[in-house]
C-alpha cells in the first residue's frame, strides 16, 4: 500500500469517526483522492456544493492525516470532473456581477430579518444539503445554482422547516460581503400585493425599476402565486427572465416541489427547475432539541432538560409550531411571573394551542374590532375612519388581519365593515401584519393575547 493510499484511508477513517453516517455517505463516501503533490491533496468531488462542506468540516482531518502519513502539512484542492487536467492551476473564483448603485435607481427595502444568519441556523440531517446549497449561493452569486429552489415537500410540514431562515441568511451574508448589493427578500403574497398596488396607481415603471435592478431576489412561498391573475404571473415571469438574463441570483422557497405547483404556468415551473431544487425535511428529535436550545437563549426563563424533551416530543412536523409554543409559554410566564418552565406549564400552553387550532366558531367582526380597540385604546369609529395616526393605523390593520384569519368573510365584506375600505386595503393590511409578526415577537404576543379574548 502506498503512502497516498494510507493517507486517503486515514482521511476516510477520521471523517467516519467524526460525522453521522448519513452525512458521511452523502459528502464523503463518493469522494476520490486523485493524487498528492506539492503539499496538496487533489480530491475529486461530484458536486461543487460538497466543497463547502469539506472546507468547513474536514480541513482538520486532512491536516491530521497529512502529518501522520507524510509528516507534513497537506491542504485540500478540489476538482469536479475526473478528466480535469489537474496540473492546471485552479482558476480564481469569479466575483459576482454586482450592479453599481446609481442615483437613478430607487432605494431598496431589503425586507431582511437580521436575526436569521447561517451561524444560528441549526443544521440537521433533514436540511444539511439545503444549507450547503444556500452557502454556495451566498459565496458565488449566480455562478453556482440559479435559481436555487428550496421546498418542504407535501405532507412534510412545509411551513417552519427553516426555508425562510435560509433565505434571510443568504441575503444577510451577501450584504455583509458586498454592502452595495441590491438585495430584496419578500413573501410571494407581498410581491403580489406590491404589484397590484403599483398597477392600481399606474406606477409600473417604478415597480419594474425596483425588481429588475436587483442583484439578489429572495421570494418566499412562491406557491402563493398559484391561481392568481394571469397578469401577476406574467409580471413575475418577466421579472424572472430579466434578472436571470442579467446573471442575477434568484432564490425561491415553496411548500412543495416544482412538479406539484399545479396552479402555476408551465413556463414558470420550467424555469424554477433550471438550477438546483433541494428538499428540506422535518427535523429529527435531536435537531428539535438543538433548535429549542437556540430559541430559548434570549428568554429570561429556565427550561429544564425534561421540559425541552417534552416540547420536542410534542411537535414533530415543523419548527414554527415549536416557536409558537414558546411564545405561548412566554406569555404565561410573563403573566404569572414565573422563572422556571416546568412540564406542567409547557403542557398547559400546548393544550390551549391545540384546542384553539381545532375549535371552529363563528366570530362577529364587531367583536374583533371591539377587542382590538380595547387593547390599543382606539374606538371602533376611529378604526372604521380614515385617520392615519400611528396607533389607529396599527389597530385597524391588526383588526383586519384577525378578521381574515379568524373568519370566513370575503375581502369585500371585511372592507365594508371597516368603513367601506377597498378589498386591496384588507389584503395590504393582512400582508403587512403577517410580515411584521415574523420578526416582532412583542406584536406576535399582543395578537395572541387579543385572540384569546376573542375566542
Amino acid at each position: 500500500m502506498t503512502k497516498e493510499q494510507d493517507f486517503w484511508n486515514r482521511i476516510l477513517e477520521l471523517a467516519h469517526a467524526q460525522l453521522k453516517q448519513t452525512t458521511y455517505d452523502f459528502f464523503v463516501a463518493e469522494a476520490k483522492l486523485v493524487k498528492v503533490e506539492e503539499k496538496q491533496a487533489i480530491i475529486f468531488l461530484d458536486s461543487p456544493v460538497k466543497q463547502l462542506f469539506w472546507e468547513q468540516n474536514l480541513v482538520g482531518v486532512i491536516l491530521t492525516a497529512g502529518f501522520e502519513i507524510f509528516n507534513d502539512q497537506i491542504a485540500g484542492k478540489y476538482i469536479f470532473e475526473e478528466e480535469t487536467n489537474i496540473d492546471t492551476p485552479k482558476s480564481a473564483v469569479t466575483s459576482p456581477q454586482i450592479s453599481t448603485v446609481q442615483p437613478s435607481l430607487p432605494p431598496i427595502d431589503t425586507g431582511l430579518k437580521s436575526k436569521y444568519t447561517f451561524d444560528n441556523f441549526v443544521q440537521g440531517d433533514g436540511n444539511i444539503w439545503a444549507k450547503a446549497a444556500a452557502l454556495a449561493v451566498s459565496e458565488n452569486l449566480a455562478t453556482t445554482y440559479n435559481p436555487l429552489f428550496i421546498y418542504g415537500g407535501p405532507g412534510l410540514g412545509g411551513p417552519g422547516l427553516g426555508k425562510t431562515h435560509l433565505l434571510n441568511a443568504i441575503g444577510n451574508q451577501i450584504l455583509e460581503n458586498i454592502p452595495d448589493a441590491r438585495v430584496k427578500y419578500i413573501p410571494a403574497e407581498t410581491f403580489i400585493n406590491d404589484f397590484l398596488e403599483h398597477l392600481r396607481l399606474g406606477e409600473m415603471d417604478s415597480f419594474k425599476k425596483i425588481y429588475r435592478s436587483l442583484d439578489l431576489l429572495l421570494i418566499d412561498d412562491i406557491q402563493s402565486l398559484g391561481g392568481k391573475k394571469v397578469s401577476t404571473q406574467e409580471e413575475f415571469f418577466n421579472t424572472f427572465n430579466a434578472l436571470h438574463g442579467e446573471n442575477k441570483q434568484i432564490v425561491l422557497t415553496s411548500d412543495r416541489s416544482p412538479d406539484h405547483l399545479d396552479n402555476l404556468e408551465e413556463r414558470l415551473v420550467t424555469r424554477f427547475k433550471w438550477g438546483l431544487t433541494q428538499n428540506i425535511t422535518p427535523p429529527d428529535f435531536e435537531t428539535r432539541i438543538a433548535i429549542l436550545r437556540n430559541k430559548i437563549e434570549d428568554l429570561d426563563y429556565i427550561f429544564p432538560n425534561d421540559t425541552l424533551e417534552y416540547l420536542a416530543g410534542q411537535f414533530d412536523s415543523n419548527v414554527r409550531d415549536l416557536e409558537g409554543a414558546l411564545n405561548d409559554i412566554s406569555l404565561i410566564a410573563r403573566v404569572r411571573h414565573l422563572k422556571e418552565i416546568t412540564i406542567d406549564i409547557a403542557a398547559e400552553a400546548i393544550r390551549a394551542r391545540k384546542q384553539d387550532s381545532s375549535q371552529v366558531t363563528v366570530i362577529p367582526i364587531d367583536k374583533i374590532q371591539s377587542e382590538v380597540g380595547k387593547f390599543y385604546g382606539v374606538s371602533v369609529k376611529e378604526m372604521k375612519g380614515s385617520r392615519r395616526v400611528q396607533n389607529i393605523v396599527l389597530a385597524r390593520q391588526v383588526a383586519m388581519y384577525l378578521t381574515r384569519e379568524l373568519t370566513d368573510n370575503s375581502l369585500p365584506k371585511i372592507g365594508r365593515e371597516f368603513g367601506g375600505k377597498d378589498h386591496t386595503t384588507v389584503i395590504h393590511a393582512h400582508g403587512k401584519i403577517k410580515t411584521m409578526i415574523e420578526s416582532d415577537d412583542n406584536l406576535r404576543l399582543e395578537i395572541e393575547s387579543i385572540k384569546n379574548k376573542i375566542k
